[in-house]
C-alpha cells in the first residue's frame, strides 16, 4: 500500500487511540532504497523555543508496510544543533535536514556526511 503523510498520521493516530498527530506536529517519509535512509527536512522555526516540544517523526518501509514513529523532543534536536546538517542557514526557509539510516548496524542514527551521527533510536514509540 503506497502511504502519504495524511494516511500515515490518521493510521498513527488511530494505533495512538486519539488525534495526537497532525500535519504541523508530524514529518513522513518514505524509505529511500537507494541509499537505505529515511530522510527529513525540518523547518527551523518548528523547532524553535516555545514552538512544539515535541517532532513525530513517521519512518514507512513501503516493502513490509512497517510504520516507525520517533517522538524527538525539540530540545534535543536544539541540544544537538551542533552534530546536525542546516540547510539554507541564515535564510528564511532554513530546515535541519536528516538522513536517518535503515542500516543494521547505524539504525536511526542520522548518517549526513557533515553530521556528527547523532542517534534518534531511543525516541521510538511502541
Amino acid at each position: 500500500m503506497k502511504l502519504d503523510k495524511t494516511l500515515a498520521i490518521a493510521r498513527r493516530n488511530e494505533e495512538l487511540g486519539g488525534k495526537v498527530l497532525g500535519t504541523n506536529n508530524a514529518h513522513f517519509t518514505a524509505l529511500n532504497t537507494n541509499k537505505n535512509i529515511w530522510w527529513f527536512d525540518l523547518p527551523m522555526g518548528r523547532l524553535a523555543i516555545g514552538q512544539y516540544e515535541w517532532v513525530h517523526l513517521l519512518l514507512h518501509t513501503p516493502s513490509t508496510d512497517e510504520l516507525l514513529h520517533l517522538k524527538v523532543p525539540t530540545v534535543f534536536l536544539r541540544d544537538h544543533m551542533e552534530g546536525l546538517v542546516v540547510r539554507n542557514e541564515g535564510k528564511r526557509n532554513c530546515s535541519v535536514s536528516l538522513e536517518l539510516s535503515a542500516d543494521k548496524d547505524s539504525f536511526l542514527k542520522d548518517v549526513r556526511p557533515a553530521g556528527a551521527n547523532v542517534a534518534f533510536a531511543s525516541f521510538i514509540q511502541p
